[in-house]
């Protein structure tokens, strides 16, 4: 069985292509929604959140002969439990890692640790647009300028609760699914006069090229909440050629 860590367009776009080759596949998601999102394609999925020991009970369970890990880019504990329970195990283990984006704003700050990003945010005069997802909207909960922040997260309705559990009204709530058009990220930016935009580094998957484009039409800087570093191995940047390296 070969075990898919899933949950992202990315781990998508693999699957619709790999699935011709081999069937024997289980794809896991952190949440009911990522698997939803491949309830087409003919795969087992499973929706829970591991840690290591459930990984390698997830190994156990399933007979996995071979890791595919797909998950976030800051999916960083995610990625090194696989690695690590892949050599303990003795499979192998496979990445696809996104290509980074060949764009920087013009205006932009970096922050390695979100603490740091948000004793920054709290100082700014302006509308803030974050766009971290939702489970990082608590953190934000006590800021002074709580008001003036605006959090756009996927359109579902544990998601919106966790915002308003966090003392974040409606008219700062932002519920849609991107990723996003620079035309859109204009128009949004636009409606809510928007300064500053929080984001990661999510690559051309995940909307990073659009908006840098729509902040610097808009003078706006965009704060990023930096990626750890990870040494993958066996990484791959193109899904076509992970495919062949699997299957040969």
């Amino acid at each position: 069985m070969i075990w898919v860590i899933g949950g992202t367009k990315d781990s998508r776009d693999f699957l619709a292509k790999f699935i011709k080759y081999d069937k024997d596949i289980i794809v896991s998601t952190a949440t009911e929604y990522g698997a939803k999102l491949i309830e087409n394609l003919p795969v087992k999925t499973s929706s829970e959140k591991m840690d290591k020991e459930a990984m390698l009970k997830f190994i156990e369970d399933n007979k996995i002969t071979k890791v595919i890990d797909t998950s976030h880019p800051y999916a960083f504990e995610v990625s090194k439990n696989a690695m690590e329970v892949a050599e303990e195990k003795n499979i192998e283990y496979f990445r696809f890692e996104r290509e980074k984006v060949d764009i920087l704003p013009k205006k932009y700050k970096n922050f390695e640790e979100i603490k740091d990003l948000i004793e920054y945010v709290e100082k700014l005069d302006g509308n803030i647009l974050v766009t971290l997802g939702s489970n990082n909207v608590p953190l934000f909960k006590d800021l002074k300028n709580l008001s003036n922040i605006y959090f756009r997260i996927l359109s579902r309705w544990d998601m919106v609760k966790r915002c308003e559990d966090s003392n974040i009204l409606p008219k700062n709530i932002i519920a849609m699914q991107g990723p996003f058009t620079e035309n859109i990220n204009i128009a949004m930016m636009e409606q809510f006069n928007i300064k500053y935009l929080i984001t990661k580094k999510a690559g051309d998957t995940g909307g990073e090229r659009e908006k840098v484009r729509a902040c610097d039409k808009l003078d706006v800087e965009i704060i990023y909440l930096e990626k750890k570093e990870i040494i993958y191995k066996n990484c791959y940047k193109n899904i076509d050629i992970l495919i062949k390296n699997l299957v040969q």
